[in-house]
């Protein structure tokens, strides 16, 4: 597993805002997560727990760097993976064409038809071409604003249907639905 520093401000309001979707966030956890004492871990465990210094993670000047495989470093992995992937796929849209391309995949792993966790719909063969060509990698860290939209559609989806799009024209195996900035999306 890649090791990052992700610095400390983001995770915080990161994890403030998460409080608000403990119950949608369960979904993008593994369904074996169990607490150090093997009882089943409660979502709100982890979703309102404070960062602090402990084994697996040390804070140094004003940045995280996770060295363990605590819990909450699967949970903030997966959003991180969330956060790089919208960054590779839309660093180049404004905040509301970000926020579109999270709803793509949060709907994803809402929906049947698609895997139930965020790192598994992100890594479906064929589907993300950032996360097959290696785009994703080369993602240093997301911009703020990336976070941002992350953060706002964990309160509140913009468009809670649209589980498709493509750059330059629509995709082949989608309803057509509109067009925002360099992206068409579709149902």
């Amino acid at each position: 597993m890649r090791k990052r520093i992700i610095n400390a401000s983001i995770v915080l309001s990161f994890l403030s805002a998460l409080s608000i979707s403990c119950a949608w966030m369960g979904k993008c956890m593994p369904k074996d997560l169990k607490a150090e004492n093997g009882a089943n871990m409660a979502v709100t465990d982890i979703c309102v727990k404070p960062i602090e210094t402990i084994n697996d993670v040390e804070i140094v000047e004003n940045e995280v760097e996770t060295v363990g495989n605590a819990n909450d470093e699967i949970f903030c992995d997966s959003l991180e993976t969330l956060a790089i992937c919208v960054e590779a796929e839309a660093g180049n849209q404004d905040l509301y064409g970000k926020r579109l391309v999270v709803d793509v995949i949060l709907n994803r792993v809402d929906s049947e038809g698609f895997p139930d966790n965020i790192e598994d719909v992100i890594s479906q063969k064929y589907q993300f071409t950032t996360y097959w060509d290696g785009s994703m990698g080369r993602v240093d860290e997301p911009s703020p604003e990336t976070y941002e939209a992350v953060r706002l559609e964990l309160e509140s989806r913009t468009d809670d249907s649209i589980l498709f799009f493509t750059a330059g024209n629509y995709n082949t195996y989608c309803i057509p639905a509109y067009r925002y900035g360099d992206h068409y999306f579709g149902y």
